[in-house]
């Protein structure tokens, strides 16, 4: 559930999936990753994105330059999660990637939607609040080790 929660996050804030995994410093982290100076710069991008995702110049998160990197880091912070939990990467980031994928989509449509009946800075706060609080929500759900074989 992690991978999908994180690549859903990044389909969103393509720096917030990753920054949360490093945020908390985990030992399975690789070392440079849990560096404070790393965490830092890390949690520094995703705030930026947060404004930068406001102006009118940011191109669309669908446009190859923005989906590729959602693809990327969504299968990062997968990846990195599951490493975490000494769980298969591979797999995670594939389905942290494809998340992030599906998310971007909804996310640019919803807000296409909502932004006829509501301020553009409204529906985009709101869909950073969601962001947050998803990473968070991931962030403190306990770790549940992959089961193998049947139910």
């Amino acid at each position: 559930m992690s991978s999908v929660i994180l690549g859903a996050v990044t389909g969103l804030r393509s720096q917030l999936g990753v920054a949360s995994v490093v945020a908390r410093a985990h030992p399975g982290l690789p070392s440079i990753l849990r560096r404070p100076w790393v965490r830092r710069l890390l949690l520094v991008a995703a705030a930026g994105e947060l404004v930068v995702d406001k102006l009118p110049g940011t191109p669309s998160r669908l446009a190859p330059r923005g989906i590729i990197p959602r693809l990327v880091l969504g299968a990062l912070a997968a990846g990195l999660s599951a490493r975490t939990r000494q769980e298969p990467w591979l797999p995670a980031g594939a389905i942290g990637a494809a998340s992030a994928a599906v998310a971007a989509r909804l996310g640019h449509d919803a807000r296409a939607r909502l932004d006829r009946h509501a301020p553009d800075l409204a529906v985009a706060l709101g869909e950073d609040a969601l962001a947050i609080a998803a990473a968070a929500g991931n962030a403190r759900a306990p770790a549940m080790p992959m089961t193998r074989g049947g139910g």
